[in-house]
């Protein structure tokens, strides 16, 4: 199996694995009957984790991260685990966690759709996913590919080098379903713009969106996975 070499992460500014995503605050499970058990895969240094439970969104947190180092405040990540999601589960009980989190990591490995069906046993029935992935139908992609014929890739953005799997709206959705769970939710960066506006209404409103950030809900009865 091809790997992404760990050393392209080194290179990686601090900034890279220091921001919190509170851009997800809109697709967070609106007044649950108790603070949510969450688990964030690639948690970088548990920065979103921290703000969830400061927030109090979460009363329990744990990480997964391979690459960073754990720089979050005391008591604000419950459990860390430095591991390769795509060999190794984190040791959690099934069924023990009411959201997790995937935010610009499934486009990093080499099997996203595995990864994510063994994740599914983690998560109670009911449970939600929210999950982004970079848009390669940005306009500035491709223009670049059919005029320029460039696709560079780049530190960090959608042609970020280590970028193993690239998504469109359509594809996204497929990906998150394949492990059971139901699309509820899509937002798009950059959606308040007036060219946004103007684009979907000609059909092509991704053209202006970096990113796609979906919430999914695990289907309560298991069976009825595609």
């Amino acid at each position: 199996m091809v790997e992404t070499p760990p050393n392209l992460y080194a290179e990686k500014t601090v900034e890279y694995f220091a921001r919190a995503r509170t851009e997800i605050a809109p697709l967070l499970p609106k007044n649950p009957a108790q603070p949510l058990r969450v688990l964030e895969i690639g948690c970088s240094e548990g920065h979103t984790l921290e703000w969830l439970k400061k927030a109090g969104h979460s009363n329990w947190t744990a990480g997964v991260e391979p690459y960073a180092e754990l720089r979050a405040s005391p008591g604000a990540v419950d459990q860390f685990f430095k591991l390769d999601i795509e060999k190794t589960l984190p040791g959690l009980p099934p069924a023990s966690v009411d959201l997790i989190l995937c935010l610009d990591v499934l486009e990093h490995l080499v099997n996203p759709w595995d990864t994510l069906r063994r994740l599914d046993a983690l998560l109670k029935p009911g449970g939600s996913w929210i999950i982004s992935v970079p848009n390669i139908r940005n306009y500035h992609i491709l223009v670049d590919l059919a005029f320029k014929g460039r696709f560079n890739y780049s530190e960090s953005g959608i042609l970020d080098r280590t970028h193993l799997r690239f998504f469109t709206r359509d594809s996204a959705i497929e990906l998150v379903e394949s492990a059971g769970a139901r699309v509820t939710q899509i937002l798009g960066t950059e959606t308040g713009r007036w060219q946004k506006r103007l684009l979907a209404a000609l059909g092509l409103g991704d053209l202006l969106a970096k990113q796609f950030i979906l919430k999914a809900e695990k289907r309560l009865d298991a069976s009825s996975r595609s």
